[in-house]
C-alpha cells in the first residue's frame, strides 16, 4: 500500500475542518428550530334537542252544570230506562256548546238534596229535573198514562241555591214566541217526545244563560 505524502495529509485533514465548519451551522440551525404546533380539529358539539313546548290547557268553561233527577218522589210508573234517557238527553245538549261543562249526578237527588249541594258548589249551578203526572193531582193513578207527564226543571246558583230559572216541558209540546206550552190534548208520546222535551229544557237553560245551541228548530 502506498504511502501518503506528508502535503496530502495536510490538504485532507484542512478539507475535513473546512467541510465540517460548513455543516456545523446548519446543524445547529436544524436543531434549534422551533416545531410548529399542529392546530387541533375543530370538535363538533351535538345541538341540544328542543324543549318540547308544553301543552296548551284547555280554556276554562264559562258555566258548568251538575244535573240529577228524583225518579221515584212521584211515584211514577213510567220505566226506570225512560226517565235516565231523559236526564242524560237534557245532559247532553246541555252540554253541547263548547263553553260549557256538564256533570251528571250519580245517584238520584230530591229537591232538598238539589239546594244542599248547590250550597256547597262555588261556580257550579245545579239543575233538577223531575217527571210528573200530567194530571189535577199531580200523581199516578190507576188508569193513568205512564207517559203522559212533563218535566219540571229549576236551576240553582252555586253557594246561594238561589233559583235562577225553571219551568216545565210537555211532550209533544211546541214553540209558540219561544216558550213551550202544554198541548191541548194528552196521549202517549212515548220515549222519543220525552227526550225532545228533556232537549227543550236544555235549550231553554241555555237560552237564560244567553248561550246559543246548534239545534234546529
Amino acid at each position: 500500500m502506498p504511502k501518503r505524502s506528508p502535503t496530502s495529509s495536510v490538504l485532507y485533514a484542512m478539507f475535513f475542518v473546512t467541510v465540517l465548519g460548513l455543516c456545523a451551522p446548519a446543524v445547529v440551525g436544524q436543531s434549534g428550530r422551533r416545531v410548529r404546533k399542529s392546530t387541533p380539529l375543530p370538535v363538533s358539539t351535538p345541538e341540544p334537542a328542543p324543549t318540547p313546548a308544553k301543552p296548551t290547557e284547555p280554556p276554562k268553561p264559562a258555566l258548568s252544570f251538575v244535573i240529577g233527577m228524583d225518579r221515584y218522589g212521584d211515584f211514577s210508573r213510567i220505566p226506570l230506562y225512560v226517565s235516565s234517557n231523559v236526564l242524560h238527553t237534557c245532559a247532553n245538549q246541555l252540554d253541547e256548546p263548547a263553553s260549557v261543562k256538564v256533570e251528571v249526578a250519580t245517584r238520584d237527588i230530591g229537591r232538598a238534596d238539589a239546594v244542599l249541594r248547590a250550597k256547597s258548589e262555588k261556580e257550579t249551578y245545579v239543575v233538577w229535573l223531575q217527571l210528573i203526572p200530567d194530571n189535577f193531582s199531580g200523581r199516578d193513578g190507576a188508569n193513568d198514562n205512564p207517559y203522559n207527564v212533563y218535566i219540571e226543571y229549576i236551576v240553582l246558583a252555586p253557594t246561594t241555591a238561589k233559583q235562577v230559572t225553571s219551568g216545565r216541558a210537555y211532550p209533544g209540546g211546541h214553540r209558540n214566541g219561544g216558550v213551550i206550552v202544554k198541548p191541548k190534548s194528552s196521549g202517549v208520546y212515548g220515549d222519543y217526545y220525552l227526550n225532545e222535551a228533556a232537549k227543550e229544557v236544555a235549550d231553554r237553560i241555555l237560552d237564560h244563560f244567553h248561550i246559543g245551541t246548534n239545534r234546529e228548530p
